[in-house]
C-alpha cells in the first residue's frame, strides 16, 4: 500500500512543531486540553505543508451555538430549526449551550468543546469575548446582532420594518401610539426603540409620555416572561392613558401578553384598541384576532449561519459573511380604523 509522501505526514508535522504525533492529532481534532501555544505551532506547520489527515480519521465537524438566555422561546426554537435542518445537509453536529453554562474564558469553553466554529443568538453578554474567538481560529456566526473582527460574520433582518408598521398604523388614523418595549441593552430592542421615537416625534406627539419601559421579568422562571411582561406593561398603560388608540409591542410575545390585559380592561382588539407584534412566530395567526406583526426569515437565518460557518471551516470561504435580510410586513385582522 502505497504511503504518504514525507511532505504530507503527520510525523513531519510533529517534527517541525516540536510536539508529539499525539499532539498535533488533539489539535487537528480541536481536542480540549491544548494549549494555545502548541496549538499555533502546529497549525503554522499544517499550512506550510498543506497537511490533510486521512479521510478515515476524520470526525465530523461540531458547531458550538450559544444562547444568549436559558429560555428557548418561540423565536429562538424556530433559529435552532432552520441550523438543525441545515447541519444535517451538511453532516455536522450542533451543541446547544445557554449562556450560564459558560464558564472561564469562551474561546476555552469552545475548545473543550470541540467545537469547529460558533454560533450565538441573542447573546449580547458574549459579544466582548467573540474577537478573541474568531482570533483563536474559530469562525464565528452572529444571529440578529452584530460583532465586527477577525473571523466574525452575521446574519440579521433590518429593523426598519418598525417604521412599516406606525406608517400602517398611521394610514388607518391612529396617531395615539403605545410601544412596549423589552430588554432596551438589546441592540436590536434599542434600535426599534428609536425608529419608534423618530417617527412619534415626527407626528407632533410625544414618544416619552407613550413608551412603556420593560417591565422587570428577572424573577419569573421559564417561557412565557415576555407574554407576563406584555400583560403588565399594558396594565400600567392603560391605567394612565385613556386616549392610546394602538398599542406596539416589540415582539409577538409582549403582544398576547397585551391581548389579555386589553381583554381585563374591556377593550376589544381592534374595535377599541389595535395591536401589532413583531417576529411573526408561529401562534402569531392563530391569536384571536389573528396578529398584524412583522416577519423575520427565522428558519432561513439558522441555515445560512450554518452553512456560512461551514464555508469557512472547508476553506471555501475565508471569512464569515456580514448579511442583512429585510423583513415584511404580515396585516392581519388586529389592526383597524379608531373610533
Amino acid at each position: 500500500m502505497a504511503r504518504k509522501s514525507k511532505e504530507n505526514n503527520i510525523n513531519l508535522i510533529a517534527e517541525e512543531a516540536g510536539v508529539s504525533v499525539a499532539s498535533v492529532s488533539r489539535v487537528l481534532n480541536n481536542h480540549p486540553g491544548v494549549s494555545e501555544r502548541i496549538r499555533e505551532r502546529v497549525m503554522a506547520a499544517v499550512q506550510r505543508h498543506h497537511f490533510s489527515p486521512d479521510r478515515a480519521t476524520e470526525r465530523r465537524l461540531r458547531l458550538c451555538v450559544l444562547l444568549g438566555t436559558g429560555d428557548i422561546t418561540d423565536y429562538m426554537s424556530t433559529l435552532l430549526t432552520g441550523m438543525n435542518l441545515a447541519a444535517g445537509e451538511q453532516g455536522v453536529e450542533l451543541s446547544v449551550h445557554p449562556c450560564h453554562q459558560v464558564s472561564g474564558p469562551l474561546l476555552r469553553h469552545c475548545r473543550d468543546w470541540r467545537a469547529d466554529g460558533v454560533a450565538v443568538i441573542g447573546g449580547d453578554a458574549l459579544f466582548g469575548e467573540l474577537p478573541a474567538v474568531g482570533l483563536g481560529g474559530l469562525p464565528c456566526m452572529v444571529l440578529n446582532g452584530l460583532v465586527l473582527g477577525d473571523g466574525i460574520g452575521s446574519v440579521c433582518c433590518s429593523n426598519s420594518a418598525l417604521l412599516l408598521v406606525l406608517k400602517h398604523l398611521q394610514s388607518q388614523g391612529h396617531r395615539r401610539i403605545a410601544y412596549l418595549n423589552s430588554v432596551p441593552e438589546c441592540r436590536d430592542y434599542s434600535e426599534r426603540m428609536k425608529i419608534y421615537r423618530d417617527f412619534m416625534s415626527s407626528l407632533g406627539e410625544s414618544p416619552d409620555q407613550l413608551l412603556v419601559s420593560p417591565y422587570p421579568i428577572g424573577h419569573i422562571e421559564g417561557i412565557g416572561r415576555d407574554m407576563e411582561a406584555g400583560y403588565q406593561q399594558t396594565m400600567q398603560l392603560l391605567a394612565r392613558e385613556h386616549e392610546v388608540t394602538a398599542i406596539v409591542c416589540a415582539n409577538d410575545e409582549l403582544a398576547v401578553g397585551c391581548y389579555k390585559a386589553c381583554a381585563d380592561n374591556g377593550l376589544r382588539i381592534p374595535q377599541d384598541i389595535s395591536v401589532t407584534g413583531y417576529d411573526d412566530q408561529s401562534f402569531a395567526k392563530y391569536l384571536t384576532p389573528a396578529l398584524t406583526t412583522v416577519r423575520q426569515p427565522l428558519a432561513f437565518m439558522g441555515r445560512r449561519a450554518v452553512h456560512a460557518l461551514c464555508d469557512v471551516i472547508r476553506g471555501a470561504e475565508a471569512q464569515p459573511p456580514h448579511e442583512s435580510l429585510m423583513p415584511e410586513l404580515v396585516i392581519r385582522s388586529s389592526v383597524t380604523a379608531p373610533r
